[in-house]
């Protein structure tokens, strides 16, 4: 029989509602050991794991009990990067200009749980309106069912550059965005976009150091930020304790963001074997969302279905996301 994978938390809101919930697992893959275990019971109290137990064993009558004896149980999956408030769709650039805030919160509680139930109790969410931060209270909260989430809220971009959230509109609707928008020019501006971000509650920061292929601007990989504007977003986001994220498709924003000492490339794309070495040297971390780029390259062969601008770099870059599992970059580490 095909075995089927459940993940733990995914039983919290049965939890939230019993004395304690007792699930009888056929086998249990423990990822601290490397095994499978068989014949487990997991007991969880409110919406935590209380214990695991040997055997099939019952709580109270008034307890619920859940039969997993025929499944494999495994814990939760952790996706490092995702815009858990959006889904890609034909609609998406014209949603910009149609949907409210509303919209945009209320379609988010339906993604985040789908996100669950696939089997992700804990994402980390890297930038979106501003809605993700709402949504991840909401959840701690147990008001909506989703994944624990770290957030960005807001990524931090340059004028025109990846996470300028005006890219692509008439000059009657573009206006000037600056810090609070996520849009920066200077040490000083960095600083300020940074310390925002703190206010409004985020968890991690996110820039955009080279261009990205789902923005509407024409460049896709050239660097976005001077070595002193990250210098200055890196010092601050350490001074209020985050950790700092980059996108980046192009090796010279990377360099630049690895040597200024962001901790984590989301992408990494077109990174050179030096940039590796940089990685290593400076400890960072390469996110690479190789599903991203599949999924960006197929829906560019779909006619209409990105504006042209963002196809043509779809159709060129997401396919390279498969790069890192032929050169070792692992085994570089």
């Amino acid at each position: 029989m095909k075995k089927l994978f459940f993940t733990v938390l995914c039983f919290w809101a049965v939890s939230l509602h019993a004395q304690k919930t007792y699930l009888h697992c056929g086998q249990i893959i423990d990822v601290a050991k490397g095994k499978t275990l068989s014949e487990k019971t997991i007991v969880v109290s409110g919406n935590a794991i209380e214990s695991i137990l040997n055997g099939y064993v019952n709580g109270a009558e008034t307890d619920t009990h859940i039969d997993l004896k025929k499944q494999v149980v495994m814990p939760g999956f952790i996706d490092m990067h995702v815009h858990i408030e959006h889904e890609s769709n034909p609609r998406t650039y014209m949603n910009r200009f149609t949907e409210n805030e509303a919209d945009v919160a209320l379609g988010a509680t339906l993604y985040a749980k789908r996100t669950l139930m696939a089997g992700f109790t804990t994402v980390r969410d890297l930038g979106g309106s501003g809605v993700n931060i709402a949504l991840r209270k909401a959840i701690a909260k147990g008001t909506v069912m989703g994944p624990r989430i770290f957030t960005a809220g807001k990524a931090i971009g340059t004028t025109g550059g990846h996470a300028d959230p005006t890219n692509g509109r008439s000059y009657d609707l573009m206006g000037d965005p600056g810090p609070r928008e996520g849009v920066v020019n200077s040490p000083a501006d960095a600083r300020k976009a940074v310390r925002q971000r703190y206010k409004d509650g985020a968890d991690v920061i996110k820039i955009t150091a080279t261009g990205g292929v789902l923005s509407v601007a024409k460049n896709g990989q050239n660097p976005q930020f001077t070595a002193d504007e990250l210098a200055a977003i890196v010092n601050t986001a350490k001074d209020y304790g985050m950790l700092t994220a980059a996108h980046a498709h192009g090796d010279e924003g990377m360099r630049r963001a690895i040597i200024a000492g962001i901790k984590t490339i989301e992408h990494g794309t077109l990174m050179e074997p030096s940039t590796m070495d940089l990685m290593v040297k400076y400890d960072a971390y390469l996110v690479p969302t190789i599903s991203a780029g599949k999924a960006a390259a197929a829906n560019a062969a779909i006619p209409g279905y990105f504006p042209e601008v963002i196809a043509k770099k779809a159709l060129e870059i997401g396919p390279r996301s498969q790069y890192y599992f032929c050169c070792g970059l692992q085994k570089r580490r």
